[in-house]
């Protein structure tokens, strides 16, 4: 038997690092987590100065420590740290790891040898999984740095999630000012038919169809703010922070809109390419295959995959470009229409002022203004949020195959 890096490993721990391996290579990047409390556990406290510590332990959330607080109090990526630390994998190369699964298998023949005679059912079983690990062993090309990378991709994604519900936070606020503004319109709908209908020039049902709009629109207002809400407590258990916290959300951050026209899709793209996570452990991948026993087999199916997987990252980065770019004119139109809301609310004042028009139709003009200051900010964060995952993708995230 061999006496190799793994040799101490047990039949429990060697099952369990093979386990690690199925989960590993399954892994999903979380889009919500339950109720939970903040973690107590973080870096050692040398691992940054009191100041630092001190801003990621107060009750402000900012869009610039979302990496840190993430890093630091997020329950899957300290989970991972733990399950990284306890990997024994972590410290090998392809080939050790190659050795351990087959050195696993030998012992499992000698533990089938010794079952022989006595139940050829428990034998027979063992020789099966001895099979089984020299299969895995001829095609692992898994190594630490794989490991490492697959970890530190879940990060980033959470990272992304979490800014992007940041920005979903702020948009949902806007939603439920332009849903009160709705109300408030309806309302003035409402009080203007029964006065027609008082007058004489409009029908009980003109008067019930009013009703029935501002009941709708009132209840917009309670759907609304129970989106910010849940925008805001998805945000806060992303960053560590317990189910039923109210964290103070800082600001939202600065943005230049006029680099948008400026971005190099071609370059981009290729360092959206190098940075990949994916296409990093594809490449590692194809090069473990050196010293497997497969090696001809596998090497045709990494070629393929690095292939198939750089056709996808490109593509990923040209559909976040094109929806970048869509945002970006959606808020240009945004802008144009509260300009235009803004010259008919004024000359709607003018005109009140004249007495040419009624208090109903100036008060119309002044909330149709409302509504479209409320709907070019929401187009604004749209924009900050494309703008946020176009740059998540250039930076290793664009969507490729699974690792594996």
């Amino acid at each position: 038997m061999k006496t190799g890096s793994f040799a101490y490993m047990n039949n429990k721990r060697m099952t369990a690092v093979l386990l690690s391996a199925a989960l590993l290579s399954s892994a999903a990047v979380p889009g919500a987590f339950g109720p939970m409390t903040i973690r107590a556990y973080a870096s050692p406290s040398f691992a940054r100065t009191e100041e630092e510590w001190a801003v990621l332990q107060d009750n402000k959330l900012t869009w610039e420590e979302i990496p840190d607080l993430v890093a630091e109090y997020n329950a899957t990526v300290r989970d991972n740290e733990q399950a990284y630390a306890d990997d024994e994998r972590n410290m090998y190369d392809a080939q050790d790891i190659r050795e351990a699964l087959i050195d696993q298998a030998d012992d499992l023949d000698v533990a089938a040898m010794d079952m022989a005679g006595t139940s050829e059912a428990s034998a027979a079983q063992y020789r099966a999984q001895a099979n089984q690990l020299r299969d895995q062993a001829d095609d692992n090309v898994t190594d630490r740095d794989i490991i490492r990378w697959n970890y530190d991709s879940i990060e980033a994604s959470i990272v992304l999630n979490a800014r992007l519900y940041f920005l979903n936070y702020y948009s949902s606020m806007e939603q439920a000012k332009k849903a009160r503004t709705a109300y408030d319109t309806a309302v003035l709908n409402h009080t203007s038919t029964v006065n027609r209908f008082n007058a004489g020039i409009a029908t009980q049902m003109d008067v019930l169809t009013a009703k029935e709009s501002m009941q709708t629109a009132e209840a917009a207002i309670l759907t609304a703010d129970a989106a910010v809400d849940s925008a805001r407590k998805l945000l806060q258990v992303t960053c560590g922070w317990s189910y039923d916290s109210e964290a103070e959300i800082g600001e939202l951050p600065r943005m230049d809109f006029e680099k948008i026209a400026s971005i190099d899709l071609a370059a981009d793209t290729e360092t959206a390419k190098k940075n990949n996570y994916t296409l990093r452990s594809d490449e590692r991948m194809l090069k473990n295959t050196d010293s497997s026993n497969n090696f001809v087999q596998l090497r045709t199916k990494y070629e393929k995959k690095i292939k198939d997987d750089t056709d996808q990252v490109s593509s990923s980065v040209r559909t976040a470009y094109d929806t970048l770019k869509n945002a970006k004119q959606s808020y240009d139109n945004a802008v144009s229409q509260r300009e235009l809301a803004a010259n008919s609310a004024a000359l709607a004042e003018r005109n009140y002022a004249l007495g040419t028009i009624s208090a109903a139709e100036y008060q119309a003009a002044a909330k149709q203004l409302e509504t479209a200051v409320y709907d070019e900010e929401i187009a604004r964060i749209a924009v900050m949020s494309a703008w946020t995952s176009y740059d998540a993708a250039i930076a290793g995230l664009a969507s490729a195959g699974q690792t594996g």
